[in-house]
């Protein structure tokens, strides 16, 4: 189109560094490496970018400067970085020319102890962009049914100014936004040239910036703002969280279209006020799992729902992984349980409150079974509290899984480097609360584990989705769902989330052993998300419902045998 591309001599003189370090890592993409991961931050050896081509590992140290030369510690970092990842090709890329003798001087030290520094200079980063093709060669084909979400969706917001499209996770959702935007782009039809996609997190708002990529042709050039980081031009996509648009909201320019990723949040006070204040001439959302807890309806703002495919159509239509649901009853007595314990928790108290010892350890070894004997590649334990899910994680690693906790607790660039080490099978299983609920693509997990109580709809429907996802190799998703009673599947209520600082009590039952049962329910829940969960059913008060199955009672007096 004869446009400038995202990696411009705009982005050079401009940055910010931080946008500079994503188009050096997009190029890399874009030129037709694997696995380009932006690794930048605490504990990063001194790398900021990571790449594979040809099987050989490429470690990049990114060095934005406005008016200086780069800075000869570069060299050090990079072969640090080499060092530390094990990589077969060293890259500085700099938005300056290197014309300083210590930078030169230290490259050609390393040069005579058999390092080979590249420098990316802004000559050769300008000319690979040059050379690059239009779209990606990862650029993905849609499906007929993304192909027609994203026709349906399009012509909502020019007829209209308004779309909602409900896919189930793993079916393409970002794929669908991304298209659009490529396609109205493309056609000039966003006035202004400018797109705005929004989402309530920060780690929403990395992953979505990064899938957006592998669809968008190279003259579209992407930004963020969140994290004291403000694009410095705002023509194409700038992808930020609804907290930080809403802080500086007077100060931002129009958009000629607005899209919320997981639109179900669209109807908090936070979301509805930024967009009444952005006021665009067109606003979309998509979201898996269009029903909120708070009952407002979110076809308010964003009318009713153009295409509607849930989970039962994507196993209908292999799109998505077979589930294998196994529903494992121990033998704990929990009115026993109730009246040992010293807080006199009630029944529905007891998941979110109560460690009991005895009883992980005993799941715990039926995790280790499970994931030797069917070949597991990678788990999510879904725990009732940050307490629980560090405790079940040590109780994973007893039995020898490599397993760690994940939580909100820890920081952004941990959790980076945590999920980084999880995708490339250096641990077995993470166990976590509420954090992979949205927004984590990790298509690889074919072990869901359920230690927690789980009576929300839309969050039963989240976690459930991080294993529907395909991938090369994946033969089906296996649930163990470590229930005590079934009825807390078909409650209507929603439990409290743990409240952090919460008291947490360890119950010990002494020489009690509990053991489980594996009453499995075999292709139940295949045949329930056939004919009970599609996601465009709107009840009033979403529940759960679950058909009656004959399983074993807990034990009666004398608790856990």
């Amino acid at each position: 189109m004869g446009l400038e591309a995202f990696l411009s001599e705009r982005r050079l003189l401009l940055g910010p560094w931080q946008a500079f370090e994503r188009d050096v890592a997009r190029l890399f993409m874009a030129s037709g490496f694997s696995d380009v991961r932006i690794v930048g931050g605490s504990g990063d050896h001194g790398a900021d970018v990571l790449a594979v081509h040809n099987g050989k590992l490429w470690v990049v140290q990114c060095k934005h400067t406005t008016t200086s030369p780069p800075p000869k510690e570069a060299i050090a970092e990079v072969v640090e970085a080499g060092r530390a990842y094990g990589a077969s090709r060293l890259v500085v890329a700099t938005s300056r020319m290197p014309s300083g003798e210590a930078f030169q001087y230290e490259r050609t030290r390393n040069e005579r102890l058999g390092l080979h520094i590249e420098v990316a200079n802004p000559r050769v980063l300008l000319n690979l962009m040059a050379k690059c093709p239009e779209y990606p060669p990862g650029r993905r084909t849609l499906r007929d049914y993304q192909e027609d979400a994203s026709t349906r969706l399009r012509e909502a917001l020019l007829d209209t100014g308004h779309g909602l499209v409900v896919l189930a996770t793993g079916l393409g959702k970002t794929l669908v936004m991304s298209e659009l935007v490529a396609d109205l782009l493309r056609d000039q039809l966003i006035p202004e040239g400018r797109v705005l996609v929004l989402a309530h997190t920060r780690e929403l708002v990395n992953q979505l910036h990064r899938a957006f990529w592998i669809q968008l042709p190279k003259w579209v050039p992407t930004h963020q703002l969140m994290d004291g980081e403000t694009p410095v031009y705002w023509d194409g996509i700038t992808f930020a969280t609804v907290q930080s648009v809403r802080a500086q909201v007077e100060s931002l320019p129009s958009f000629g279209l607005v899209l919320v990723d997981e639109a179900h949040h669209i109807g908090a006070d936070v979301f509805r006020e930024t967009l009444a204040t952005l006021r665009p001439r067109m606003v979309g959302g998509v979201t898996a799992t269009p029903w909120r807890g708070d009952g407002y309806d979110i076809e308010q703002l964003l009318g009713p729902a153009l295409v509607q495919l849930g989970i039962a159509d994507g196993l209908r239509r292999g799109f998505l992984s077979d589930v294998d649901y196994r529903l494992l009853a121990d033998n704990v007595d929990w009115h026993f349980v109730q009246e040992a314990s010293r807080n006199r928790y009630s029944l529905s108290q007891l998941n979110r409150r109560l460690i009991i010892s005895t009883r992980d350890d005993e799941a715990a070894r039926v995790v280790r079974t499970v994931f030797d004997e069917e070949k597991r590649r990678g788990g999510i334990v879904f725990s009732p509290s940050i307490e629980h899910a560090n405790a079940f994680a040590g109780a994973l690693r007893a039995v020898g899984l490599r397993a760690e906790a994940l939580s909100s607790d820890d920081r952004p660039r941990d959790r980076e480097l945590m999920l980084a080490r999880f995708r490339a099978g250096e641990v077995h299983v993470i166990a976590t609360v509420d954090l992979f609920n949205e927004g984590v693509d990790l298509p690889d997990v074919d072990l869901v584990v359920f230690m927690r109580v789980t009576h929300s709809r839309r969050i039963f429907v989240q976690q459930l989705g991080r294993g529907l996802r395909t991938s090369p190799g994946k033969d089906r998703v296996v649930v163990l769902d470590f229930v005590s009673d079934l009825r807390r599947i078909a409650e209507v209520i929603e439990l409290d989330r743990a409240v952090r600082g919460d008291d947490v009590e360890r119950l010990g039952l002494g020489g009690r052993l509990v053991s489980f049962s594996d009453v499995s329910a075999g292709g139940f829940l295949r045949e329930w998300m056939l004919d009970q969960a599609s996601l465009f059913l709107r009840p009033d008060d979403p529940s759960i419902d679950l058909p009656r199955f004959e399983f074993p009672d807990p034990a009666l007096g004398g608790g856990p045998q």
